[in-house]
């Protein structure tokens, strides 16, 4: 099927499922749509008072979707771009709004509130994040999260909230197997009793992957404790471990795939990661005097990655942050009117080292050790200036410091020993107004900004010498945002938002800049995103529930030379619908169809190259549940479509297009017990 025909078919679809539900439920007797918490503002509220385009994954949506990994959550999700190298995982990213390869730096993952975006360029780490263990996904698109979280929060924010033991001790045992010799053990205790809720949880997940030496192994252990001291003062730990190691099949390109298949493994590279982190906090009622709480965190993650295929040098980095974290919240009225006060301080110190090994001798080549160390303070206020009318307003300011150390045993590279120092602020105002119970419309006006990563400042000249680029800038934009919340009837409800976002000095990878040509990061001159969200949900006779969006990105430069050109990997058009049904006997059947347009090539600012294909892919799966037990069986990529979310064309070497082929029709298989 054709990108046009195909997106025929999903707008046809969407529009008869919307009008299917809107008929149906003015006729049957119609279910109540839940009422969500969400916390955009680090405190929770009703997702109809928040003046942005929010959206919460609810662990209702996440079982039904019968996923293996958070990524594979998100693929659905409204206005969310997932581009998976390998399809296990080890190597994706998440884009909002439409900044193609650099989107996992413009994007901030935090889990239960804690940032795990690294400091350098490796990003965000989908693997080591459970899905069995979450209890929901906020999703805050655009830039007013910057206010309240800084760097990274560019064009969005993830919020993944963990589950909180809760009643009678109990355990569950969980066992997933599927293609690919997938297989996947989980077992977790949890409770609360006398003030004190806990959760302990463990898991081991081991694949062979799609393609050859795609491999995934992973260990992962998890605890979450929270006690009340007395009913005005709570304390929380958490921690967790994660090893994992995974194979690097590097790219194809069309005439090695012609030769082998789409499976083929052009190297036999590979990595391993060890990470962990503690996570002390707790939180005072301060009465009529506001609420004070705070968080202090330390993470060490360990990465060794080996390249055989090329015999190049062994590296092996380590990042260790430590982060401070107090707030303050005061929740009192202002001249009669309802007002919430939020301000705080986040203090991040990042050591980040990378040493290079000779392959053969193991013995070190050169070190390099980079420090970030920032300090940002925030404010933001909402207040009610009428019944239906709230206002919000916020400003932060944030300074990051690097020191860069860079040394060559050989001496043929000179020594580096610099800093460098940056500064940015971010504000957004906006308002959001009820007109009706469960809807409303919103604006607002924010600016965002990225500091680039500790590795981007770095580059290797026409001698191959390691240099910094200090004329590296950070990225910072101007965003607006308009959109509507409506709930039709108790049943049917519905989203629409409209964005536009000026970026400046958007940080990007070069491929052919660079004394060298071989590849440099530098700022873009001026980017312009704009584009419309939709979404919609329905459900009526407690038997059939109904659910689409589509997102309309027009990511494109403005001046420069590439003036009016589209920004790589960025599609118009993507779209999906869902349907779930409950069947008799206790079971349920659930079908989700999502819809990627065409887009330019990585590398291929110029848009001189064809587009790569759109693609659409459907998964379903059939469960059922008795008692204790709850068992799935799923098909994902139903249609056995070939794909690829992440390709390039190579104007480096041979002007050649590489491709990340995408996994294609493979089998789930889910096995639950709670006792």
């Amino acid at each position: 099927m054709s990108g046009n025909k195909t997106f025929g078919f999903m707008a046809v679809t969407a529009a008869f499922t919307l009008g299917l539900a809107s008929s149906g439920l003015a006729q049957e007797s119609e279910i109540e749509l839940e009422r969500i918490l969400v916390t955009p503002s680090r405190s929770g509220q009703l997702i109809n008072k928040t003046a942005g385009s929010v959206s919460v994954i609810t662990q209702k949506e996440i079982q039904n979707l019968n996923k293996q990994k958070i990524i594979d959550v998100l693929r659905s999700a409204e206005g969310l771009i997932v581009r998976d190298w390998y399809g296990n995982g080890s190597k994706a990213s998440v884009d909002i709004r439409g900044f193609g390869e650099q989107a996992n730096l413009n994007v901030l993952v935090l889990v239960d509130g804690r940032r795990t975006n690294q400091v350098d360029l490796s990003g965000v780490d989908w693997t080591q994040i459970p899905l069995d263990q979450v209890e929901k996904i906020e999703i805050i698109r655009g830039g007013s999260g910057s206010v309240l979280y800084g760097d990274n929060a560019s064009s969005g924010v993830i919020n993944i909230i963990t589950k909180t033991g809760k009643g009678k001790p109990h355990a569950d045992i969980l066992a997933k197997y599927g293609s690919y010799d997938f297989n996947l053990q989980k077992a977790s205790f949890s409770g609360a009793a006398s003030g004190l809720s806990y959760l302990f949880s463990g898991s081991r997940e081991g694949t062979h992957g799609y393609r050859n030496n795609s491999f995934f192994k992973s260990k992962d252990f998890f605890s979450k404790l929270n006690y009340e001291v007395t009913e005005k003062t709570d304390l929380r730990f958490s921690s967790g471990y994660h090893k994992s190691s995974y194979g690097l099949p590097a790219s194809l390109k069309q005439p090695v795939i012609d030769q082998f298949n789409r499976r083929y493994a052009r190297k036999s590279d590979r990595a391993n990661d060890t990470d962990y982190y503690f996570v002390l906090g707790g939180g005072h009622d301060l009465e009529k005097w506001g609420d004070f709480d705070m968080d202090a965190s330390y993470r060490r993650k360990r990465t060794n990655s080996y390249f055989p295929t090329d015999g190049l040098n062994t590296l092996r980095s380590r990042i260790r942050t430590l982060g401070v974290t107090p707030k303050y919240s005061l929740d009192n009225p202002v001249f009669s009117r309802k007002n919430k006060l939020v301000a705080g301080f986040d203090f991040y110190l990042a050591d980040y080292s990378a040493d290079a090994y000779s392959a053969s001798t193991d013995v070190l080549q050169t070190f390099t050790d980079t420090n970030k160390i920032s300090l940002a303070g925030y404010l933001q206020d909402e207040f009610s200036l009428f019944d239906r009318l709230n206002l919000v307003g916020g400003f932060r300011y944030e300074t990051a410091r690097f020191e860069f150390d860079y040394h060559d045993n050989s001496g043929w590279n000179p020594d580096i020993d610099e800093n460098k120092r940056h500064t940015q602020r971010a504000f957004n105002g906006g308002a959001v107004y009820n007109y009706a119970q469960d809807s409303s419309a919103f604006f607002n006006i924010s600016r965002s900004f990225r500091f680039p990563q500790v590795d981007e400042f770095t580059f290797n000249d026409a001698f191959w010498q390691q240099q910094l680029n200090t004329s590296l800038k950070p990225q910072h934009s101007l965003n607006f945002e308009f959109g509507a919340r409506h709930r039709f009837t108790q049943g049917l409800s519905a989203n629409l938002s409209l964005f536009r976002m000026k970026v400046k000095d958007e940080l990007y990878f070069n491929s052919t800049g660079g004394p060298s040509g071989f590849g440099q990061n530098l700022n873009y001159d001026k980017t312009l995103h704009e584009g419309v969200e939709f979404g919609f949900d329905s459900g009526f006779r407690k038997k059939i529930f109904l659910f689409g969006n589509y997102t309309y990105t027009k990511a494109i430069f403005v001046d420069g030379e590439n003036d009016d050109k589209e920004i790589p990997l960025v599609p118009r058009h993507k779209g999906s619908v869902g349907l779930r049904l409950m069947l008799p006997k206790n079971f349920a059947f659930n079908l989700m169809g999502t819809y990627v347009g065409e887009r330019y090539f990585l590398n291929d600012q110029a848009n001189a190259s064809s587009r790569l294909n759109g693609y659409m892919t459907m998964d379903m799966n059939i469960s059922y549940s008795f008692k204790c037990l709850n068992a799935v069986f799923g098909i994902n990529n139903l249609l056995n479509k070939y794909y690829s979310e992440y390709a390039g064309v190579d104007l480096a070497v041979d002007g050649q297009k590489f491709y990340y082929p995408s996994p294609g029709r493979n089998y789930t298989l889910k096995l639950e017990y709670k006792f």
